[in-house]
């Protein structure tokens, strides 16, 4: 199978010309060195999960032609059909790649399930470019019992693509087209251009997956509308795109090592359209410039060389006079330098149950190889017809918008039709990463979530003046993992109220012990907030259903507010009471706030505040700390929470609550129950549970949502003994890696152990 090398850019920059657009030159570099683009593809162990299952996945981490050096910190979700998400998980990168995994539920009812992936740089950018795949789900007991499918109708659709953007009048130009459902899926289309009179111009058929492409010239004033029919015969009607009278288009033939391309300008068009600049650009480096010169004829043309770029989407933009963007076109540069063919070898075949198979991959020494092997079923062709590779995403789907119909397809050979049918795709497929007029006003992108250095130590020293925190004042932290082992840190002051250090790794939940070297006071006098730097993540595809993220005990801004408030009325306290008269007392009446009252104002905020849930106080249930975990601790508290335990001691338990699975959140931080599950109950203040559609969480909650609150503040009972008299906190890291399970095939078969006593083997997968 082909392996994507470590690829390092071969870019080359042609000025054939001198122009005067030295600000985009610049800008584009600035793009390039200090915000390049990244993108993921993911590897699954196989193509199809049934619930129960464990879906295994490596992620591969590419900027440009070259694997990226340049995220730490990779996420992966997975969402249900209505778009709320069931797992988070947050995975460290290493050599541009990671692996993570997915335990599915046994209860699950969907038919498939949505993955999304993405690094905390990718956050900055456009969400159209983050990894995204469904996930099939097959349900063995569904599919016998006979469920019943609705049929959607299918909508038609067919789309007219002027190669270039535009059709001007009087010049000839290519019009591309892509016929396909309200799902993506393409169908054959074949039909005829009319004009307004009802005289046939010209006819079309597809050529490849709905595609196909037809060359026509307009005038400014003719109205022509293409007549075609669906794969079941009916008729419809879909106009043309007018033509403009001014303007210049933009046409290009990619070939053998060079791309071919000419440009014309309507006849009457003003001194804008007489003088224009090309500008080919590739992963954001400029590669090709030329001035074109259209004063005396209304067309010219060029060729770009391209053998010594690296394969992939090559932009071609045209701009006017004033470097306004008219006319812009995509190719794609097909070296075939991304593959090389590795020996495998079977040195050990065995066909029999249990049966030992080994192989072995030879690369050469002179490459650095990163590489995972998937065992699966085989499949018949065609059954997947969506189905993208590492080459497929890595050169075409990571860099288009929209779907495309079995991307690997078109690297399946070197075929002469390959590459008419990728350029198809080329012409009706969008590319947007870059926005001239933010370059042309010299603006950079605004980067909300910087990358850092694998996981951070942030923290804030909230409700103490800066000024009384001492320049040489740092914290002293030991963070104490679940297996036992302990790490001490220095966190230097940093500035302000702001303490920190980057660079850590770890996984699920930590205590941190903390104390301050100087003013060790600070730990009672102030609210300490740490930040472990991973993001939130991104809302749902259904913003009317998705959570409204209010403030956070880490939203310092909100404290320092009511801090500011507090003084003022201290300052203006004894004014109004000298000015102020005693009135005989009033006496109102009214509910004391419970203890769990008291807890939801202390812990819970945002729209996780107050509402209508379930609410239970672990501080002051003698019981809690005998429960094993959190979910133990709800089993049967909750009415129509189902709570099933998982497999063997320890085992993950999977939840459900009106067909919908509960999300999971600990500190308003989502999680996955495994690092619920992780926290000790003896951290625990507070639970919450929100019924199903309270609009708690993600996606609105629709399988309701489980919000925990560990200890903070006075509610610490500080009882470890290793630690006594430090403050603590729970920090989340990483999701903890789940070890892959490796079957002991020495063992005897339980068929066979039972055959030989006589028993009978029934109920069991192995049977």
């Amino acid at each position: 199978m082909p392996v994507v090398l470590p690829l390092f850019s071969l870019l080359l920059s042609l000025i054939v010309s001198p122009v005067s657009a030295q600000k985009l030159d610049s800008m584009l570099n600035v793009y390039a060195n200090n915000f390049p683009q990244e993108k993921v593809h993911i590897q699954f162990d196989k193509k199809i999960y049934a619930p129960g299952e464990t879906i295994w996945f490596k992620a591969y981490i590419f900027s440009g032609a070259d694997p990226s050096l340049y995220s730490k910190n990779f996420y992966a979700e997975l969402s249900d059909a209505s778009g709320a998400i069931l797992q988070r998980k947050a995975y460290p990168v290493s050599e541009s790649s990671t692996a993570g995994n997915f335990d599915l539920p046994k209860t699950l009812k969907s038919g498939h399930l949505h993955f999304r992936a993405y690094t905390t740089w990718m956050t900055n950018f456009d969400t159209a470019f983050y990894f995204e795949k469904d996930i099939r789900i097959f349900d063995k007991q569904l599919d016998s019992a006979g469920v019943t499918v609705t049929l959607v109708q299918r909508q038609m659709k067919l789309q007219f693509f002027p190669e270039g953007g535009d059709l001007i009048a009087g010049v000839e130009g290519t019009v591309a087209f892509k016929a396909n459902d309200q799902f993506g899926y393409p169908f054959p289309v074949k039909g005829s251009v009319v004009d307004k009179s009802g005289k046939e111009v010209l006819t079309f058929a597809s050529d490849h997956d709905g595609m196909g492409k037809f060359l026509v010239t307009m005038d400014k004033d003719d109205s022509l509308t293409a007549v075609w029919k669906d794969d079941a015969g009916i008729e419809h009607r879909t106009g043309l795109p007018a033509a403009k009278t001014l303007g210049a288009s933009l046409r290009a033939i990619p070939g053998n090592q060079k791309v071919l391309f000419s440009v014309a300008r309507a006849q009457d068009a003003g001194a804008d359209f007489q003088h224009l600049t090309i500008i080919a650009h590739m992963h954001q480096h400029l590669v090709y410039k030329a001035k074109i010169n259209l004063e005396e004829n209304f067309m010219s043309g060029g060729t770009i060389p391209t053998g010594q770029l690296p394969s992939g989407v090559l932009q071609l933009t045209v701009f006017t006079a004033d470097m306004v963007p008219v006319a812009e076109r995509v190719v794609f540069v097909n070296n075939h330098e991304f593959l090389f063919h590795p020996d495998i070898a079977v040195t050990l075949k065995g066909v029999t149950r249990r049966g030992k198979n080994s192989l072995t991959i030879d690369v050469p020494d002179t490459l650095k190889s990163n590489m995972s092997l998937a065992v699966t079923d085989a499949t018949a062709d065609g059954e997947f017809p969506g189905d993208d590779n590492i080459i497929s995403r890595l050169l075409l789907t990571g860099e288009l918008r929209g779907y495309i119909h079995n991307p690997a397809y078109y690297f399946s050979g070197t075929a002469d039709s390959l590459t008419r049918h990728l350029d198809l795709v080329m012409m009706t497929h969008g590319w947007r990463r870059l926005k001239w007029d933010m370059l042309a006003r010299g603006q950079v992108p605004v980067i909300k979530n910087p990358e850092q250095d694998y996981l951070s130590m942030k923290v804030q020293v909230l409700g103490v003046d800066a000024s009384k925190i001492s320049r040489d004042e740092f914290m002293n932290v030991i963070m104490s993992r679940k297996d036992s082992s302990t790490q001490m840190l220095q966190i230097p002051h940093l500035s302000g109220n702001n303490f920190g250090v980057t660079g850590l790794v770890f996984f699920d939940t930590v205590r941190a012990f903390y104390q301050f070297n100087v003013n060790r006071a600070l730990s009672d006098q102030a609210a300490i907030t740490f930040n472990t730097g991973l993001v939130r993540g991104p809302r749902t595809a259904k913003p009317q259903t998705a959570a409204f993220e209010g403030w956070t005990a880490e939203d310092s801004a909100y404290l320092r507010r009511n801090r500011y408030i507090a003084e003022e009325i201290a300052k203006v306290k004894p004014i109004d009471d000298a000015k102020v008269k005693t009135l005989e007392s009033v006496t109102v009446k009214g509910r004391v706030k419970s203890e769990v009252d008291k807890l939801d104002e202390k812990y819970a905020s945002g729209l996780f505040g107050g509402g209508d849930a379930y609410k239970f106080d672990l501080i002051n249930d003698p019981l809690a700390a005998s429960q094993l975990d959190i979910f133990t601790y709800l089993q049967g508290k909750v009415a129509g929470l189902q709570i099933t335990p998982g497999n063997g001691p320890g085992g993950t338990p999977s939840l459900s609550w009106r067909g919908g699975s509960p999300q999971l959140y600990l500190n308003e931080m989502q999680v996955d129950a495994q690092q619920l599950q992780s926290t000790p109950v003896t951290d625990v203040a507070l639970i919450k549970v929100f019924r199903p559609g309270s609009g708690v969480g993600f996606g609105g909650g629709s399988g309701g949502t489980i919000a925990v609150y560990t200890k903070k503040g006075g509610d610490e009972k500080r009882s470890d003994p290793n630690f006594k008299g430090l403050s603590r906190a729970i920090l989340i890291g990483y999701s903890m890696p789940k070890e892959f399970y490796v079957p002991n095939y020495r063992r005897t078969p339980r068929r066979m152990r039972m055959a030989i006593s006589g028993r009978r083997c029934t109920g069991s997968p192995i049977c």
